[in-house]
């Protein structure tokens, strides 16, 4: 078991009956009966390019006629998103890859009638560095070992599309580890400091992973700390699981599960039915057929509850609070939530996932939480 830690614009579509202008010098009615556009808005927050924002909608039919809606994103005249029965509001994800002011529309037909609505949104230009994990080991490293933790640092890397603003520290900050080498005084993006050495045997606890210090400015980590029991890793790496091990406990690190609170992304913590709230994972989960925001963990006592995506509704996607045979999927569901987190990502670089039709098989531990991997919150922020 794995347990660790520019607005849119106010533009009404008009009631069936009346008319709307569509340029300066003509008017077209709207035929009764025709679809009715009641809400079409996209994200606000940071939009920086590469910018995923979000687009939510809310269309009817006076006559229930089903609908077909599609979003021209870039405002080029060309649907870049497809909505088939969209008469169920909804959201769904888009990525700007260019700065530049847009006019998004959203168009529905009932198939004899066809009505748009237009919001706006303003991309400024990102920063062009990218982003920068680096690993700094407590004790040497076997060479499978590191190659793991190399390995999740790339993937984490390339997901991430962007670097984040570089802090610098006093001289003599302790790192995250007992034994680890003090912090360096300019930290561009983030240090994990990571131990192998035994703990409590086989079994019981794996680990720990979670930030360890984060930046005021933005709330997102700038240094962490993973630390993995000698005794089970040899079982992992036998197993093909170590790998997806660590690039899930790399997700805690960087804000996932461990970070939601704080920036005001988790709803019902502590309850039987907490939520993601964050407007871009909730649109990918739209898309695989969710209606709701999205579903948390709410079972598995502390490190796994609230920190996870819900076992029962996801199985083997990567960031469950269960780890499954391989291959554990890193979805685009998950990107988006780093999205929603802070960071620019590049939501491409997501496996290929839906939901699943029966649970994951487990291999460690059960939903009781016998087998854990703790995570943990930040000590403070630089």
């Amino acid at each position: 078991m794995v347990a660790p830690p520019a607005a849119p614009a106010t533009v009404t579509a008009p009631p069936a009956t009346t008319t709307t202008t569509t340029t300066t010098t003509t008017t077209t009615t709207v035929p009764s009966g025709a679809p009715v556009i009641s809400l079409f808005s996209v994200t606000t927050g940071p939009v920086a390019a590469p910018a995923l924002v979000a687009f939510a909608w809310s269309a009817s039919d006076p006559d229930s006629t089903p609908l077909t809606c599609s979003i021209d994103a870039d405002g080029d005249s060309i649907a870049d998103i497809s909505i088939p029965n969209c008469q169920v509001p909804g959201s769904r994800t888009f990525t700007y890859n260019a700065p530049g002011s847009f006019t998004p529309i959203v168009t529905a037909s009932d198939g004899t009638s066809t009505v748009t609505r237009p919001t706006s949104i303003s991309v400024v230009a990102g920063v062009s560095e990218p982003y920068n994990i680096v690993i700094r080991s407590v004790t040497a490293l076997s060479a499978p070992i590191q190659a793991a933790f190399d390995a999740a640092a790339t993937r984490w890397e390339s997901i991430i599309a962007r670097g984040v603003p570089s802090i610098s520290l006093s001289t003599g900050t302790a790192g995250c580890l007992p034994g680890a080498a003090d912090l360096p005084t300019t930290i561009d993006d983030l240090v994990i400091d990571v131990d192998v050495s035994p703990i409590d045997g086989v079994g019981n606890v794996l680990g720990s992973a979670g930030p360890c210090w984060w930046a005021n400015g933005d709330g997102l980590t700038r240094a962490g700390d993973m630390k993995f029991d000698s005794a089970d890793v040899a079982n992992m790496l036998a197993s093909g699981l170590f790998a997806d091990v660590i690039l899930h406990e790399m997700g805690h690190v960087l804000g996932l599960g461990t970070r939601w609170n704080a920036k005001g992304l988790l709803s019902g913590a502590g309850t039987a039915n907490p939520r993601f709230t964050g407007p871009r994972a909730t649109a990918e989960y739209s898309l695989l057929g969710g209606t709701t925001t999205v579903p948390v963990e709410n079972t598995g006592g502390g490190g796994t509850a609230d920190a996870h995506w819900r076992e029962s509704v996801f199985g083997t996607e990567l960031m469950t609070g269960w780890i499954s045979s391989p291959p554990n999927p890193l979805s685009a569901l998950t990107i988006a939530s780093m999205a929603d987190l802070g960071y620019q990502v590049d939501i491409s670089r997501a496996d290929a996932y839906g939901l699943p039709g029966m649970p994951a098989l487990r291999l460690f531990g059960t939903p009781s939480g016998q087998t854990t991997l703790e995570v943990h919150g930040p000590i403070g922020s630089i």
